[in-house]
This record gives structure tokens, sequence and C-alpha cells, in this order.
């Protein structure tokens, strides 16, 4: 269905990403909890159409849905996000508040600039998917 051109850049996205997941994880775990006003308060629905795409390409499905009225992700519950870190939007993990941010900082000074080169690689490669796609 997809040519092997786009089946290759959305299985170097997906291990690119997990390796940004595993280097948030920890970071995430300790602050969003125990943040007041969430980022994940004050959104609504994220998925773009490069991450349709990617979900399309890598694992033959849509994106998660689920209904939703008011303020926030749909997805967000009390106990935190229902979505498996690989199953969010993108925004999800190219976005780092300041707390995150200062935290990183603060424990790994190496830390932002490497995760910020691999978020700047998966954008490229997340355009180059697209353009797979569209052929």
């Amino acid at each position: 269905m997809f040519n092997t051109q786009a089946l290759q850049v959305a299985r170097e996205i997906d291990r690119l990403l997990c390796e940004v997941i595993l280097l948030q994880r920890d970071y995430v775990a300790r602050i969003c909890p125990a943040c007041e006003e969430p980022c994940c308060k004050r959104v609504q629905y994220l998925y773009d159409e490069k991450d349709i795409i990617f979900a399309k390409v890598l694992r033959g499905n849509s994106v998660p849905r689920r209904k939703h009225r008011g303020k926030g992700c749909q997805f967000l519950s009390p106990t935190g996000c229902l979505l498996t870190p690989q199953a969010r939007p993108f925004i999800c993990h190219r976005y780092l508040c300041s707390k995150l941010q200062d935290k990183m900082d603060r424990q790994d000074p190496n830390l932002l600039p490497m995760m910020n080169k691999k978020i700047r690689t998966l954008e490229d490669l997340r355009v180059q998917l697209w353009r797979e796609y569209l052929i």
C-alpha cells in the first residue's frame, strides 16, 4: 500500500521517537503530575496531518479519537495521559514547558541540546514521510 521508502522513514521516526521518549520519561514523570496547570489542560486536538500519515504508514491505523467537550486534551484523565507515549501527537514530545526544561538543564546540561537535535531530525523525517506518502 505504501512505498518502501515511506515505510523506512516511518520506522526511523519510530526509532528516534522512542529515544526522545526515553530521554524525557523520568522528567515528565516527576514534573507533570505535580504541575498545577499542566499544558494538557490548555490545548485541544493536537494531531496534525504528519501524525496521521505516520500512524497509517507504520501501524496501518488512524490516530486515536475520543469524544470530548471542554477545554484541554481529550486524552487527559485525572491520572494523566490515556495514550501510550508512542501514540501521542508529536507536539507532546516536541514542546517542553519551562519547568521541564529547567529541570533537565540542571540535571544534565547536555540533555536539551541533544534532545533538540533529535527533535529537529524528527521534524525533517516527518516532512520526508509526508512527501513520500504523497507520491
